[in-house]
């Protein structure tokens, strides 16, 4: 009875300054992320799609051009299709629907927006090792061309004069790509030529012949829908190439796709040539660059001194662009944290728990709790 009063007291006060004693509401997802979470079903496929989305639209400097110019950026993620869940679809020797297509554009507010996304695409030639596909000079018979990661140019053709396509160059001077062709000694460097980004009228590679011997593939079955996304991405088709016809950006990331392409290929060297653009794209663990790794023997309540976030790594997101906003914190809330690491800076971060998952806190924005606030615990046990 005794301690009725105080207590009481402590709660009218507390309840008239609407302290507020629960971290802050997740974070407000954007337009963009939103549309990809609504598409892509498996977690890490998504959240591999918006940092690596954030990464392009922050970094590349051909994409935000692009963008600003009001044409498409157009990305293919080898590897990050929902299909892969699917047990008939992880024999890459014979389907090829593991790659995502991504289009997007910039609304009026100068925000990009998704206008296309399809994911039943390939970035693969269907056969690589079959050799003799093409027969390059001083080199012999080849497997069809990988293109190399990295952003390139897109245009507007028909593809042999028969259909609408994007065909893909280094830039307008230049028609060539770089690619490998494996060999029966292993593979070559090469430049490759007349690559384009076409649709297919089946999911997969088809019986005695190719769907793609160096072309990026559209699929979903449906010629239709290929000529609706070329109605999102560009303006006017022609019969020939012509400078004047480029219509945005190309990028092609398979990182996701690294481990697989080991067995495909057969060939650890080539794949990791194909995959030398994005590699610097994605960093390594960027935990592996952190020190001074602490485990609190109990939790610590601490409180937010000014608008900050708890993110999936401790850094900002243009020090990894895989460090994503997982929740807003506002001045006055408070978090529980288990841990602190120094990250590649010498900046000390907070370890937090929420939802069964580990995320970071910067130290710079917290203090611990005041007095008023440790009397009123002191009060309430």
């Amino acid at each position: 009875m005794s301690k009725f009063f105080p207590r009481f007291f402590i709660l009218l006060i507390l309840t008239v300054l609407t302290v507020t004693m629960v971290p802050g509401a997740a974070a407000e997802e954007t337009a963009l992320e939103q549309s990809i979470a609504q598409l892509v079903e498996n977690q890490d496929n998504r959240r591999f799609i918006q940092a690596m989305l954030n990464y392009y639209l922050e970094k590349d400097q051909a994409v935000r051009q692009t963008l600003e110019d009001g044409y498409s950026a157009v990305f293919f993620f080898e590897g990050c299709s929902d299909n892969l869940d699917e047990l008939q679809y992880q024999d890459l020797t014979y389907y090829r629907v593991s790659a995502v297509c991504l289009a997007l554009r910039m609304d009026a507010q100068g925000r990009p927006y998704l206008c296309y996304y399809n994911e039943d695409c390939s970035t693969l030639p269907d056969r690589p090792l079959e050799y003799g596909a093409w027969e390059l000079e001083d080199v012999g018979e080849v497997g069809p061309a990988t293109i190399c990661d990295g952003t390139y140019e897109i245009f507007s053709v028909r593809h042999g004069g028969a259909y609408e396509a994007l065909h893909v160059r280094t830039d307008v001077s230049d028609g060539t790509l770089p690619a490998i062709y494996m060999t029966s000694e292993g593979y070559t460097r090469a430049r490759a030529t007349h690559i384009n980004v076409h649709t297919r009228t089946s999911n997969h590679t088809i019986q005695g012949a190719m769907w793609s011997s160096g072309c990026l593939l559209v699929g979903g079955g449906d010629f239709r829908e290929f000529l609706e996304m070329m109605d999102s991405v560009y303006y006017t088709a022609y019969d020939t190439f012509q400078i004047g016809d480029r219509v945005g950006t190309l990028t092609i990331n398979r990182q996701c796709l690294k481990e697989r392409l080991y067995e495909l290929y057969q060939n650890t060297d080539a794949v990791d040539m194909l995959l030398a653009s994005s590699r610097q794209i994605l960093p390594e663990r960027y935990l592996s660059q952190c020190s001074d790794v602490q485990e609190f023997q109990e939790e610590k309540l601490l409180q937010i001194t000014a608008p900050t976030q708890l993110r999936t790594l401790p850094c900002s997101r243009s020090t990894d662009p895989r460090s994503l906003t997982e929740a807003h914190l506002d001045e006055g809330d408070e978090v529980l944290v288990t841990g602190a690491i120094r990250n590649s800076a010498g900046n000390v971060w907070y370890l937090t728990e929420k939802d069964g998952r580990t995320f970071y806190l910067f130290s710079g924005c917290t203090r611990e709790p005041g007095w008023f606030l440790s009397m009123f615990r002191s009060v309430f046990g």
